[in-house]
Protein backbone atom coordinates (compact mmCIF):
# COMPACT_ATOMS: atom_id res chain seq x y z
CA UNK A 1 0.00 0.00 0.00
CA UNK A 2 2.81 2.66 0.92
CA UNK A 3 4.41 1.94 -2.80
CA UNK A 4 0.87 2.30 -4.47
CA UNK A 5 0.44 5.53 -2.15
CA UNK A 6 3.99 6.78 -3.63
CA UNK A 7 3.37 5.92 -7.32
CA UNK A 8 -0.56 7.19 -7.34
CA UNK A 9 -1.04 10.04 -5.01
CA UNK A 10 -2.62 7.82 -2.34
CA UNK A 11 -6.24 8.55 -3.10
CA UNK A 12 -6.30 7.28 -6.62
CA UNK A 13 -5.69 11.15 -7.88
CA UNK A 14 -2.84 11.92 -10.52
CA UNK A 15 -0.56 15.04 -11.27
CA UNK A 16 -1.06 15.01 -14.56
CA UNK A 17 -4.52 13.60 -15.90
CA UNK A 18 -3.92 13.64 -19.47
CA UNK A 19 -1.28 11.46 -20.79
CA UNK A 20 -3.13 11.98 -24.59
CA UNK A 21 -1.73 15.50 -24.34
CA UNK A 22 1.96 14.40 -22.77
CA UNK A 23 2.13 11.35 -25.66
CA UNK A 24 2.14 14.24 -28.51
CA UNK A 25 4.46 16.37 -26.37
CA UNK A 26 7.00 13.26 -26.10
CA UNK A 27 6.10 12.17 -29.54
CA UNK A 28 7.06 16.13 -31.04
CA UNK A 29 10.19 16.18 -29.38
CA UNK A 30 11.26 12.69 -30.15
CA UNK A 31 10.34 12.80 -34.16
CA UNK A 32 12.43 16.32 -33.92
CA UNK A 33 15.30 15.16 -32.49
CA UNK A 34 15.53 11.87 -34.36
CA UNK A 35 15.28 13.42 -38.17
CA UNK A 36 17.19 17.45 -36.99
CA UNK A 37 19.58 16.27 -34.77
CA UNK A 38 20.54 12.71 -34.91
CA UNK A 39 21.99 12.37 -38.59
CA UNK A 40 24.58 15.43 -37.54
CA UNK A 41 24.90 14.67 -33.52
CA UNK A 42 24.54 10.50 -34.06
CA UNK A 43 26.08 9.61 -37.70
CA UNK A 44 25.76 5.93 -35.78
CA UNK A 45 22.15 5.62 -36.27
CA UNK A 46 22.45 6.08 -39.58
CA UNK A 47 24.88 3.86 -40.75
CA UNK A 48 23.21 1.37 -39.02
CA UNK A 49 19.99 2.26 -41.12
CA UNK A 50 22.64 1.72 -44.54
CA UNK A 51 23.34 -1.24 -42.96
CA UNK A 52 19.74 -2.64 -42.29
CA UNK A 53 18.84 -1.63 -46.19
CA UNK A 54 21.59 -3.45 -47.00
CA UNK A 55 20.24 -6.53 -46.05
CA UNK A 56 16.87 -6.07 -47.34
CA UNK A 57 18.40 -4.98 -50.61
CA UNK A 58 20.65 -7.93 -51.10
CA UNK A 59 17.81 -10.31 -49.88
CA UNK A 60 15.12 -8.57 -51.68
CA UNK A 61 15.71 -6.97 -54.61
CA UNK A 62 14.48 -8.07 -58.30
CA UNK A 63 15.64 -10.85 -59.49
CA UNK A 64 15.66 -12.41 -63.30
CA UNK A 65 14.47 -15.61 -64.44
CA UNK A 66 18.34 -15.05 -66.26
CA UNK A 67 20.41 -12.64 -67.83
CA UNK A 68 19.01 -9.24 -68.31
CA UNK A 69 17.82 -8.74 -72.08
CA UNK A 70 18.63 -5.39 -72.77
CA UNK A 71 22.29 -4.72 -71.18
CA UNK A 72 25.49 -5.93 -71.86
CA UNK A 73 29.06 -5.70 -71.31
CA UNK A 74 31.86 -5.30 -73.16
CA UNK A 75 35.11 -5.20 -70.40
CA UNK A 76 38.66 -4.61 -71.19
CA UNK A 77 40.58 -6.78 -69.13
CA UNK A 78 44.52 -7.09 -68.20
CA UNK A 79 44.66 -9.61 -71.15
CA UNK A 80 43.30 -7.15 -73.65
CA UNK A 81 46.16 -4.89 -73.09
CA UNK A 82 48.66 -7.48 -72.65
CA UNK A 83 49.95 -6.20 -76.13
CA UNK A 84 49.66 -2.33 -75.12
CA UNK A 85 52.32 0.05 -73.88
CA UNK A 86 50.48 1.32 -70.87
CA UNK A 87 47.15 0.03 -69.26
CA UNK A 88 46.63 3.89 -68.88
CA UNK A 89 45.18 5.65 -70.76
CA UNK A 90 43.87 2.67 -72.46
CA UNK A 91 44.97 2.48 -76.45
CA UNK A 92 42.67 4.52 -78.46
CA UNK A 93 43.22 2.47 -81.56
CA UNK A 94 41.85 -0.67 -79.28
CA UNK A 95 39.02 1.51 -78.59
CA UNK A 96 38.33 2.52 -81.93
CA UNK A 97 38.68 -1.14 -82.85
CA UNK A 98 35.94 -2.26 -80.42
CA UNK A 99 33.73 0.78 -81.74
CA UNK A 100 33.58 -0.53 -85.16
CA UNK A 101 33.09 -4.31 -83.67
CA UNK A 102 30.13 -3.15 -82.07
CA UNK A 103 28.43 -1.56 -84.11
CA UNK A 104 29.63 -4.08 -87.06
CA UNK A 105 27.48 -6.62 -84.50
CA UNK A 106 24.14 -4.36 -84.29
CA UNK A 107 24.23 -3.09 -81.09
CA UNK A 108 21.37 -0.66 -80.36
CA UNK A 109 23.84 1.96 -78.29
CA UNK A 110 27.59 1.68 -76.65
CA UNK A 111 28.52 3.53 -73.60
CA UNK A 112 32.06 4.02 -73.61
CA UNK A 113 32.83 4.60 -69.84
CA UNK A 114 36.07 5.38 -70.47
CA UNK A 115 37.15 8.88 -69.63
CA UNK A 116 38.80 11.46 -72.21
CA UNK A 117 41.00 14.45 -70.47
CA UNK A 118 44.42 13.44 -70.33
CA UNK A 119 46.25 16.90 -71.86
CA UNK A 120 48.57 15.70 -73.94
CA UNK A 121 46.89 13.69 -77.02
CA UNK A 122 46.99 9.92 -76.92
CA UNK A 123 48.20 7.85 -79.94
CA UNK A 124 45.64 7.19 -82.69
CA UNK A 125 43.46 9.34 -80.63
CA UNK A 126 42.18 10.47 -84.20
CA UNK A 127 41.12 6.71 -85.58
CA UNK A 128 38.96 6.63 -81.95
CA UNK A 129 37.67 9.98 -83.01
CA UNK A 130 36.31 8.52 -86.56
CA UNK A 131 35.46 5.40 -85.50
CA UNK A 132 32.98 7.13 -83.11
CA UNK A 133 31.88 9.38 -85.85
CA UNK A 134 31.12 7.12 -88.36
CA UNK A 135 29.06 4.14 -85.93
CA UNK A 136 25.49 3.94 -87.27
CA UNK A 137 24.57 2.54 -83.10
CA UNK A 138 23.93 5.59 -80.64
CA UNK A 139 27.10 6.68 -78.55
CA UNK A 140 27.25 8.23 -75.56
CA UNK A 141 30.44 8.80 -74.06
CA UNK A 142 31.78 9.56 -70.45
CA UNK A 143 32.49 12.80 -68.90
CA UNK A 144 34.61 13.69 -65.33
CA UNK A 145 32.61 16.88 -64.41
CA UNK A 146 33.78 19.82 -61.13
CA UNK A 147 33.47 16.97 -58.53
CA UNK A 148 36.23 15.23 -59.74
CA UNK A 149 39.00 17.79 -59.74
CA UNK A 150 40.29 18.19 -63.07
CA UNK A 151 43.13 20.90 -63.49
CA UNK A 152 41.71 23.91 -66.35
CA UNK A 153 43.91 21.83 -68.46
CA UNK A 154 41.74 19.23 -68.35
CA UNK A 155 38.82 20.39 -68.43
CA UNK A 156 39.40 21.88 -71.72
CA UNK A 157 41.02 19.24 -72.81
CA UNK A 158 37.86 16.65 -72.13
CA UNK A 159 36.05 19.07 -73.56
CA UNK A 160 37.80 19.39 -77.05
CA UNK A 161 37.68 15.60 -77.48
CA UNK A 162 33.67 15.50 -76.83
CA UNK A 163 33.48 18.22 -78.97
CA UNK A 164 35.44 16.75 -81.93
CA UNK A 165 33.27 12.94 -81.28
CA UNK A 166 30.04 15.22 -81.76
CA UNK A 167 28.34 12.85 -79.47
CA UNK A 168 26.39 13.42 -76.39
CA UNK A 169 28.10 12.97 -73.13
CA UNK A 170 27.11 12.11 -69.74
CA UNK A 171 28.70 12.45 -65.98
CA UNK A 172 29.68 8.84 -64.60
CA UNK A 173 31.01 10.35 -61.21
CA UNK A 174 29.04 7.47 -58.23
CA UNK A 175 27.79 8.80 -55.01
CA UNK A 176 30.46 6.56 -52.30
CA UNK A 177 29.31 6.75 -48.71
CA UNK A 178 31.52 7.07 -45.85
CA UNK A 179 32.04 3.53 -45.78
CA UNK A 180 32.84 2.98 -49.21
CA UNK A 181 29.61 1.62 -50.15
CA UNK A 182 27.69 2.81 -53.77
CA UNK A 183 23.99 2.99 -53.03
CA UNK A 184 23.00 5.80 -54.78
CA UNK A 185 22.67 7.57 -57.74
CA UNK A 186 25.22 10.86 -58.38
CA UNK A 187 22.90 13.58 -58.57
CA UNK A 188 23.78 16.83 -61.09
CA UNK A 189 26.73 19.43 -59.81
CA UNK A 190 24.68 22.68 -60.01
CA UNK A 191 25.82 24.69 -62.90
CA UNK A 192 27.68 21.48 -64.74
CA UNK A 193 28.92 21.35 -68.37
CA UNK A 194 27.23 17.91 -67.85
CA UNK A 195 24.01 18.36 -66.21
CA UNK A 196 22.62 14.58 -67.35
CA UNK A 197 24.03 11.40 -66.24
CA UNK A 198 25.77 8.73 -68.49
CA UNK A 199 22.94 5.91 -67.54
CA UNK A 200 20.49 8.25 -68.22
CA UNK A 201 21.34 9.37 -71.77
CA UNK A 202 22.40 5.86 -72.32
CA UNK A 203 19.08 4.50 -71.61
CA UNK A 204 17.26 7.22 -73.77
CA UNK A 205 19.92 5.99 -76.45
CA UNK A 206 17.93 3.05 -76.06
CA UNK A 207 14.77 4.25 -76.29
CA UNK A 208 13.71 4.58 -72.89
CA UNK A 209 11.23 7.40 -71.92
CA UNK A 210 12.55 9.74 -69.82
CA UNK A 211 11.37 9.61 -65.84
CA UNK A 212 11.56 11.37 -62.96
CA UNK A 213 14.90 10.01 -61.26
CA UNK A 214 14.82 8.55 -57.86
CA UNK A 215 18.30 8.50 -55.96
CA UNK A 216 18.63 5.05 -54.72
CA UNK A 217 19.98 2.49 -57.66
CA UNK A 218 17.28 -0.38 -58.17
CA UNK A 219 19.73 -3.73 -57.85
CA UNK A 220 19.12 -6.51 -59.66
CA UNK A 221 20.16 -9.67 -57.60
CA UNK A 222 21.95 -12.79 -59.47
CA UNK A 223 19.56 -14.37 -61.87
CA UNK A 224 17.63 -17.12 -60.72
CA UNK A 225 19.21 -19.63 -63.42
CA UNK A 226 23.10 -18.80 -61.71
CA UNK A 227 24.50 -16.63 -64.82
CA UNK A 228 25.87 -13.18 -64.94
CA UNK A 229 23.43 -10.37 -64.28
CA UNK A 230 24.50 -8.79 -67.70
CA UNK A 231 26.15 -10.60 -70.89
CA UNK A 232 30.05 -10.19 -69.90
CA UNK A 233 32.36 -10.30 -73.45
CA UNK A 234 35.86 -9.96 -72.75
CA UNK A 235 36.87 -7.19 -75.06
CA UNK A 236 39.31 -9.33 -77.01
CA UNK A 237 36.88 -12.35 -77.76
CA UNK A 238 35.04 -9.50 -79.57
CA UNK A 239 38.23 -8.62 -81.74
CA UNK A 240 39.03 -11.94 -82.70
CA UNK A 241 39.71 -12.81 -86.42
CA UNK A 242 38.49 -16.10 -86.33
CA UNK A 243 34.82 -16.42 -87.66
CA UNK A 244 34.42 -19.35 -85.06
CA UNK A 245 31.03 -20.50 -83.87
CA UNK A 246 32.01 -19.54 -80.48
CA UNK A 247 32.47 -15.97 -82.18
CA UNK A 248 29.79 -15.74 -84.17
CA UNK A 249 27.22 -16.23 -81.29
CA UNK A 250 28.87 -13.73 -79.20
CA UNK A 251 28.29 -10.97 -81.66
CA UNK A 252 24.54 -12.73 -82.46
CA UNK A 253 24.63 -12.27 -78.39
CA UNK A 254 25.49 -8.66 -78.41
CA UNK A 255 22.65 -7.83 -81.59
CA UNK A 256 20.15 -4.80 -80.45
CA UNK A 257 21.54 -4.77 -76.79
CA UNK A 258 22.64 -1.49 -75.30
CA UNK A 259 26.28 -1.97 -74.84
CA UNK A 260 28.96 -0.80 -72.08
CA UNK A 261 32.39 -0.63 -72.98
CA UNK A 262 34.41 -0.42 -70.54
CA UNK A 263 37.83 -1.45 -67.91
CA UNK A 264 37.32 -4.56 -66.13
CA UNK A 265 40.70 -4.06 -64.21
CA UNK A 266 42.19 -5.06 -60.97
CA UNK A 267 41.85 -2.39 -58.42
CA UNK A 268 40.99 0.29 -60.52
CA UNK A 269 37.36 1.92 -60.31
CA UNK A 270 35.99 -1.02 -58.25
CA UNK A 271 33.20 -0.26 -55.42
CA UNK A 272 31.39 -2.25 -52.51
CA UNK A 273 27.73 -2.20 -53.40
CA UNK A 274 24.72 -3.52 -50.87
CA UNK A 275 24.99 -6.23 -52.99
CA UNK A 276 28.56 -7.21 -52.03
CA UNK A 277 28.80 -5.98 -48.51
CA UNK A 278 28.53 -8.94 -47.06
CA UNK A 279 30.91 -10.71 -48.93
CA UNK A 280 33.19 -7.72 -49.24
CA UNK A 281 33.66 -8.19 -53.16
CA UNK A 282 34.09 -4.88 -55.24
CA UNK A 283 32.31 -4.04 -58.39
CA UNK A 284 33.45 -2.24 -61.45
CA UNK A 285 32.47 1.10 -62.44
CA UNK A 286 30.97 -0.48 -65.75
CA UNK A 287 28.68 -3.03 -63.99
CA UNK A 288 26.96 -0.51 -61.72
CA UNK A 289 26.30 1.60 -64.47
CA UNK A 290 25.02 -1.29 -66.09
CA UNK A 291 22.31 -1.61 -63.13
CA UNK A 292 21.63 2.11 -63.66
CA UNK A 293 20.46 1.64 -67.10
CA UNK A 294 19.03 -1.44 -66.76
CA UNK A 295 16.76 -0.15 -64.42
CA UNK A 296 15.81 2.87 -66.47
CA UNK A 297 15.04 0.82 -69.60
CA UNK A 298 12.88 -1.74 -67.54
CA UNK A 299 10.95 1.04 -65.71
CA UNK A 300 12.16 -0.05 -62.14
CA UNK A 301 13.05 2.24 -59.19
CA UNK A 302 13.44 2.02 -55.56
CA UNK A 303 12.09 4.84 -53.46
CA UNK A 304 12.54 5.88 -49.84
CA UNK A 305 10.96 8.20 -47.34
CA UNK A 306 13.94 11.15 -46.79
CA UNK A 307 14.95 12.18 -43.78
CA UNK A 308 13.29 15.42 -42.42
CA UNK A 309 10.64 14.73 -44.73
CA UNK A 310 7.30 15.53 -43.44
CA UNK A 311 6.03 12.40 -43.67
CA UNK A 312 8.96 10.66 -41.93
CA UNK A 313 7.99 13.32 -39.10
CA UNK A 314 4.52 12.71 -38.96
CA UNK A 315 5.42 8.73 -39.15
CA UNK A 316 8.22 8.98 -35.93
CA UNK A 317 5.97 11.15 -33.74
CA UNK A 318 3.07 8.99 -34.58
CA UNK A 319 5.47 5.84 -33.72
CA UNK A 320 6.63 7.78 -30.17
CA UNK A 321 3.18 8.42 -29.11
CA UNK A 322 1.62 5.16 -29.44
CA UNK A 323 4.83 3.86 -28.01
CA UNK A 324 4.26 6.58 -25.11
CA UNK A 325 0.77 5.27 -24.57
CA UNK A 326 1.65 1.65 -24.37
CA UNK A 327 4.42 2.71 -21.90
CA UNK A 328 1.77 4.31 -19.62
CA UNK A 329 -0.85 1.96 -19.96
CA UNK A 330 1.38 -0.98 -18.93
CA UNK A 331 3.88 0.83 -16.56
CA UNK A 332 2.95 -1.66 -13.57
CA UNK A 333 2.71 -4.53 -15.42
CA UNK A 334 5.31 -7.03 -16.74
CA UNK A 335 3.39 -7.18 -20.63
CA UNK A 336 5.30 -4.08 -20.88
CA UNK A 337 8.54 -5.47 -21.82
CA UNK A 338 6.34 -8.31 -23.99
CA UNK A 339 4.66 -5.45 -26.13
CA UNK A 340 8.43 -4.00 -26.81
CA UNK A 341 9.65 -7.23 -28.16
CA UNK A 342 6.34 -7.74 -30.32
CA UNK A 343 6.43 -4.23 -31.49
CA UNK A 344 9.92 -4.78 -32.39
CA UNK A 345 8.95 -7.45 -34.58
CA UNK A 346 5.81 -5.73 -36.31
CA UNK A 347 8.36 -2.98 -37.07
CA UNK A 348 10.80 -4.99 -38.85
CA UNK A 349 7.73 -7.37 -40.59
CA UNK A 350 6.30 -4.17 -41.59
CA UNK A 351 9.36 -2.27 -43.14
CA UNK A 352 10.15 -5.82 -45.09
CA UNK A 353 6.75 -6.26 -46.53
CA UNK A 354 6.72 -2.52 -47.68
CA UNK A 355 10.26 -3.06 -49.61
CA UNK A 356 9.31 -6.54 -50.74
CA UNK A 357 6.03 -5.40 -52.39
CA UNK A 358 6.53 -1.65 -52.97
CA UNK A 359 9.94 -1.26 -53.31
CA UNK A 360 10.29 1.04 -50.29
CA UNK A 361 12.87 1.79 -48.33
CA UNK A 362 11.31 2.73 -44.64
CA UNK A 363 13.70 4.17 -41.98
CA UNK A 364 13.53 0.74 -39.82
CA UNK A 365 16.20 2.20 -37.61
CA UNK A 366 14.85 5.36 -36.72
CA UNK A 367 10.95 3.98 -36.37
CA UNK A 368 12.43 1.74 -33.74
CA UNK A 369 14.12 4.78 -31.80
CA UNK A 370 11.00 6.24 -32.12
CA UNK A 371 8.83 3.65 -30.20
CA UNK A 372 11.38 2.68 -27.64
CA UNK A 373 11.74 6.12 -27.19
CA UNK A 374 8.24 6.85 -26.81
CA UNK A 375 7.73 3.63 -24.74
CA UNK A 376 10.49 4.50 -21.72
CA UNK A 377 9.44 7.68 -21.59
CA UNK A 378 5.81 6.75 -21.47
CA UNK A 379 6.54 3.88 -18.40
CA UNK A 380 8.42 6.13 -16.25
CA UNK A 381 6.57 9.17 -16.78
CA UNK A 382 3.52 7.32 -16.11
CA UNK A 383 5.09 5.71 -12.54
CA UNK A 384 5.84 9.33 -11.93
CA UNK A 385 2.84 11.20 -12.91
CA UNK A 386 -0.01 8.46 -13.41
CA UNK A 387 -2.40 6.51 -11.63
CA UNK A 388 -1.82 3.88 -9.20
CA UNK A 389 -2.03 0.00 -9.99
CA UNK A 390 -5.58 0.04 -8.79
CA UNK A 391 -6.20 2.91 -10.79
CA UNK A 392 -5.01 1.86 -14.84
CA UNK A 393 -6.52 4.63 -17.47
CA UNK A 394 -5.63 5.33 -21.02
CA UNK A 395 -6.27 8.73 -20.71
CA UNK A 396 -7.42 9.67 -17.44
CA UNK A 397 -11.05 11.35 -15.93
Amino acid sequence: MADEARIGGGSGTTAFPRPLVLAVVVAVIVSTLLTALAPVYAPGLLRLEHAMADVRTALLSDQLPSQHPHVAVVGITDHTLSGSKTILPIDRLLLARLVDALDGAGVKAIGIDVLFYRTVAADDEQALLEAIRRARARIVLAAADDRVGLSQAQIERQAAFLAQAGRPAGYVNLATERDWVVRFKARPHPGSAFPRSFAELLAEAAGAPPREPRRRIAWLREPRDGSDTFLTVPAEALLSTAETPAVKALREALRDKVVILGGLLPDIDLHLTPLTTRTHERTPGAVIHSHMVAELIDGRSVSQLEVGSVVMQLGLAALACFGFLIGWRYRLKRQGILLGSLATVVILAIDTFVFWQSRIILPVVLALAAWFAGEFSGHYLGRWLGHGRSQPMWFGR
